[in-house]
């Protein structure tokens, strides 16, 4: 019995495992990308002193994040990330040189989802943005390096949500069984 018992409280987590929602599971972004500018694809014949992207719902610069890359991989943001409204982030830039360039962005909405995607623009050159391989992979790394950190409020409630798991399963373990204990008492019942 001790041995089903085991089962039945191994075959209970891997339920609760695949039931817990997680990256693999994780919701699809409410929120898109609606306009940017200067606008993806853009020929400009000068620099633009900012990168600002609007999406379909509200997002938290502080905790985005967005690079801006020239097509040889150099980093051309002047700043970090700002608020420009509920459903807007500013990226400041300083561009001095014609060229192509590729902003990369990871924002997070309101709703705790996230978003990942680029705008590419040419500055000066007259052409569409012909953006390498190698500006794309910069581009990746600078947008993917960042790390979220966890509160302090919610780091304890994850440890004692842990606690409290490791608690429970703990005492189904090492619970009485319930058909010994009834043999048991029958067995005394007869003396």
């Amino acid at each position: 019995m001790i041995v089903g018992r085991r089962a039945a409280v191994l075959a209970a987590l891997l339920l609760l495992a695949l039931a817990t929602p997680g990256p693999a599971w994780a919701e699809a972004p409410q929120g898109t990308l609606i306009s940017s500018s200067p606008a993806d694809e853009a020929v400009l014949a000068t620099a633009p002193a900012e990168v600002e992207l609007t999406f379909s719902a509200a997002v938290s610069a502080s905790s985005s994040h967005a690079a801006l890359s020239t097509a040889a991989g150099a980093p051309a943001a002047a700043g970090s990330l700002r608020q420009g409204g509920p459903d807007t982030v500013r990226l400041p830039v300083t561009i001095a040189a014609a060229g192509d360039y590729l902003a990369a962005y990871h924002v997070v909405f309101a709703d705790g989802t996230f978003l990942v995607g680029a705008v590419r623009f040419s500055v000066g050159t007259g052409r569409p943005p012909a953006v390498s391989d190698a500006t794309r992979l910069g581009a990746q790394r600078a947008v993917s390096t960042h790390q979220h950190e966890i509160d302090p409020f919610n780091a304890v409630l994850l440890a004692v949500d842990g606690f409290a798991l490791f608690a429970a399963i703990l005492l189904l373990i090492l619970r009485p069984n319930p058909h010994r204990a009834g043999a048991a008492q029958r067995e005394s019942w007869r003396r």
